[in-house]
């Protein structure tokens, strides 16, 4: 089952709301919603409004986290790095926002460009958790 049909299974039958009640809101049997979100078939699947009106109804991002992986692994040049080297660069910058705030509020007060400096480390943390996760999924395929 490949990251993204995952994900349509999941967001139906893994979100707070049930099955039943989504499907009842997208006016359809529970039965064909499993269907259409049932890896395995391989013919009738959600449309584009459907898949649209899940998410907004259960607020669960899942299956655009994982159309965005998938265009992210496609577009990429290079190979994805390993998850190993994911994590490892995912620990250092991790210790580089813990380092930056303690610099920052070691007098407390957190002055602008200390506020900026903080604010980017924290960026740079959440690009490498990105990069941990894309070399998760791409360890996968």
């Amino acid at each position: 089952m490949d990251h993204f049909q995952k994900a349509l299974h999941d967001l139906v039958h893994t979100s707070e709301i049930d099955a039943g009640q989504i499907a009842d809101t997208l006016g359809i049997s529970r039965k064909i919603l499993t269907n259409k979100v049932n890896p395995e078939n391989a013919f009738n699947k959600l449309t584009v409004h459907e898949l649209f009106a899940i998410t907004i109804l259960t607020g669960n991002g899942v299956v655009l986290r994982a159309m965005q992986a998938e265009l992210v692994l496609s577009t990429l040049k290079d190979a994805p790095v390993s998850i190993l080297e994911a994590m490892i660069n995912q620990g250092k910058e991790c210790g580089d926002v813990f380092a930056v705030v303690q610099e920052a509020l070691a007098d407390n007060r957190l002055t602008e460009r200390e506020r900026s400096k903080v604010l980017k480390e924290v960026d740079e943390a959440i690009g490498s958790l990105e990069r941990t996760r894309l070399a998760v999924i791409a360890h996968g395929r």
